[in-house]
Parts: C-alpha cells; structure tokens; sequence
C-alpha cells in the first residue's frame, strides 16, 4: 500500500481539484491522476466522478468511504510514529488540571524525586476537556484528569485513584445550611461564583441542579480557583468546589452536600490505549500510581 496515494485522495475529496491538490503536495497535477487511478484499480470502483464538460468532480459513495477509513488510517500512522519518536527521549509529557497540578500534585513529588523521575517530568498545564484531547492526539504521554464520576472510554487505559466529594464553600460570616451540612435544593436564592466550562465542576453543577430540580443563580464565572476563593472569601456569593482544593488557610466554610447519590470529583491517570511506553514513563506511571 502506498500511503502517500491516501494522503492525495484525502486532500482530492476535501479540495476537489487536483491542481490545488498538486500544490499542496508540490508535485505535478498527473502525479495526482496516476495517484487516484491507482486507487480505483486496487478497489475496482469509481472514487471520484470527473464531469469533464462542467470541469467539476463528485466524490462518490464508494470515495466517501474510503476517505473515512483513509483518515483513519493516516492518523494511525502519525499516532504510531510519534509514539516510536517517543521511545527515544527520556522527557515524559503529564498533564495536570489547575486543581489537580496546584492541591495534589505536589504531594507526588517526593515519590517521583525518590524514583529518579522528576527530572525527566514535564507538566502541561490545562482543563480536563483540553488535556483528553491532547492526550487522545498524541501530545501529551499520560495524564491526571479529573472527572465527575469514573472516566470511562475504549481507546484509554484508566487508572482510578481515588474520588472526593464536591462541597459548598463560603465565607466565615456567611450562614448556609445548619451544622456544616446543606442540600443543594436549601441554596435556592444564593448567589453563585461559578468555575467555567473547562472544569468538571461545571458539570457537577447541572447535575446536581437536575437533580435537585432547581437552577441556581450564577453571579460570577471564572476559570481561575483562586479568585473564586478570593471572591467566596469577600461575600460576593457561595461556590461548588471539590474539597480537595480548599485549605485551612483559604479561612473559608466548608459545607458538606447532603444530596443522595451526588457527582463525586475523581481523579484518574490516563493514557492511549495500545500506547508504546518508555522505562522512563514506567517509572512516573509507578510513582503516582504508588503515591495513593
């Protein structure tokens, strides 16, 4: 199989011109024809319909399809060199959540330096949304995601390790709910500081608004942790965080949700399914996974 055939016929059905393909490639307009030609010889079917009076082409069903499939096997082939590239440096690619990189990940450091890998460790900043996506390209070697219950998903290998509860915070002055303890429906009417959509804090809110049957008013949104504490701090209004993230030195209220069967902030570490590792990558997967 000639893999530089599928990368012109996928280019031909999104540009639908083989001059325009020609200049992609930097090779000459019949280099693509003989490309295309020998595709439909291997399948024996008719790819791309050429209405040479109307100077137009028409990707056929058959032509659809194996773009599909060509595609995916394109990506395949990146994905399988990046990891073979990945084989020959020491550098291991984590990816760390704010909440996660800032209120957990330090207490990993020990064990990482004890190993031998910390110095080998280089940590990408993101949300969990943007960090899967990363991961899930091949631009990242592993990562610590959070997530509102188990992660779960075919083309990964999930390592749950362990799960804490969201909690209400607000400032010391500020009552909320009656013994360190309230259900969500009793904060009808408070004002919320909310984290953004790149935290799964945002989907721990809806759910736990579906649940409840109520839609709490949000004042405020940022993606910065440390504001919203700022502002829960100063009265502003009260917030959903995981607890992990509060401290004693935040002086704030926590206050635990009584709600049954409510959204749990697990953390997780994650990697490609089938993914090559390095001894290096070895050894960081073993720290973190021992930590806990």
């Amino acid at each position: 199989m000639n893999t530089r055939d599928f990368e012109y016929f996928v280019q031909l059905v999104d540009l639908k011109s083989f001059s325009a393909v020609a200049k992609v490639f930097r090779v000459s307009q019949p280099t693509v024809s003989l490309s295309l030609k020998r595709l439909e010889e291997q399948y024996g079917i008719e790819l791309i319909h050429r209405d040479r009076s109307h100077n137009t082409l028409t990707v056929t069903a058959a032509g659809e399809q194996l773009a599909t499939h060509a595609r995916s096997i394109l990506s395949e082939l990146r994905q399988t060199q990046q990891d073979l590239d990945a084989l020959q440096v020491t550098a291991v690619r984590l990816g760390l959540p704010p909440i996660i990189g800032n209120y957990y990940f330090p207490k990993l450091i020990p064990h990482l330096v004890n190993n031998g890998s910390m110095d080998h460790l280089q940590t990408i900043e993101g949300g969990s949304g943007n960090l899967l996506k990363r991961l899930r390209a091949g631009e990242l070697d592993m990562a610590l995601l959070g997530s509102v219950g188990p992660l779960v998903a075919d083309d990964l290998q999930v390592e749950q390790l362990f799960a804490r509860p969201f909690a209400i915070i607000a400032a010391p002055q500020r009552k909320v709910g009656q013994d360190g303890a309230v259900a969500f429906a009793q904060l009808v009417g408070e004002p919320f500081v909310a984290l953004g959509e790149q935290y799964v804090h945002a989907q721990a809110f809806r759910a736990l608004n579906h649940s409840a049957g109520v839609r709490q008013r949000v004042v405020f949104r940022s993606d910065d942790v440390s504001l919203i504490k700022t502002m829960v701090h100063q009265d502003v209004g009260i917030a959903l965080l995981t607890d992990l993230a509060v401290t004693p030195e935040d002086h704030l209220q926590l206050i635990r949700l009584t709600d049954p069967g409510q959204p749990l902030f697990t953390v997780s570490l994650v990697r490609r399914q089938n993914q090559l590792t390095t001894p290096m990558q070895r050894k960081v997967m073993r720290a973190l996974i021992q930590a806990e």
